[in-house]
């Protein structure tokens, strides 16, 4: 067990130490290989960009709960943001299942979270007037 995880950590390890030159193709891809992972990277690109914009949304959010002395904007936004994670989770799983069992299937999953996540940062931005 000790070998196998010293492998997977070693693997792991290798592999974040990838050179620029190593990344995909992703303005023409050619092989389905390259295509997931070229979704899988615009999905980590999205998913950051969501995360960089969080503490603004939550610092609105607690900017409204200011004048009430009340958390309720901060929880509901919260419980929006857990409630469309699980949305966009599932969907996604959903969505990749045209594929299931078959090499496009990741592709499918990351390329719908990539969209959902976009979306979800312009509806966040936008607000709930929309």
């Amino acid at each position: 067990m000790k070998r196998v995880l010293i492998a997977l950590f070693a693997a792991a390890v290798c592999a974040g130490a990838a050179r620029a030159e190593d990344a995909p193709d992703c303005k023409d891809p050619q092989d389905q290989n390259t295509m997931t992972q070229c979704a899988a990277l615009d999905f980590e690109k999205a998913d950051k960009a969501l995360n960089e914009a969080w503490p603004a949304l939550k610092a609105t959010a607690a900017d409204y709960d200011k004048d009430t002395g009340k958390s309720e904007y901060s929880d509901a936004l919260l419980a929006s943001q857990r409630a469309w994670l699980a949305f966009r989770d599932a969907e996604c799983t959903w969505q990749a299942m045209e594929m299931h069992g078959g090499s496009g299937e990741p592709m499918l999953l990351y390329g719908c979270k990539a969209r959902l996540t976009r979306d979800r940062i312009t509806q966040l931005q936008t607000g709930a007037s929309e």
